[in-house]
């Protein structure tokens, strides 16, 4: 039997959501995810009269540790592009004023 966790990365991974920020209220990956705590979220926050469906599911999501970084991916190959991008402008921004 698979975790809850294994269950809600299936439903982020089907709808090629890699942050939880990316989810979006009425969008298919938010159904789906309705759908799964459907049986454990209070009805008043499902009806929206005790709390909201959306900070509801976040702040699960972020229990089941969602809101951190993927150990899978290797962020400090992404780091500095930033920083690339910043030179680059700064450049142009120089450019422009010579």
């Amino acid at each position: 039997m698979a975790s809850e966790y294994d269950e809600v990365k299936k439903i982020l991974d089907q709808n090629d959501i890699t942050d939880i920020e990316e989810i979006e209220y009425g969008g298919e990956c938010f159904d789906g995810l309705m759908d799964y705590y459907a049986d454990e979220m209070p009805y008043g926050v499902i009806k929206a009269r005790t709390g909201m469906p959306d900070e509801w599911i976040y702040d699960k999501l972020c229990d089941l540790g969602f809101d951190k970084p993927d150990p899978a991916v290797n962020h400090e190959k992404h780091q500095g592009r930033e920083d690339v991008h910043d030179h680059y402008e700064r450049h142009l921004k120089w450019k422009d004023m010579v």
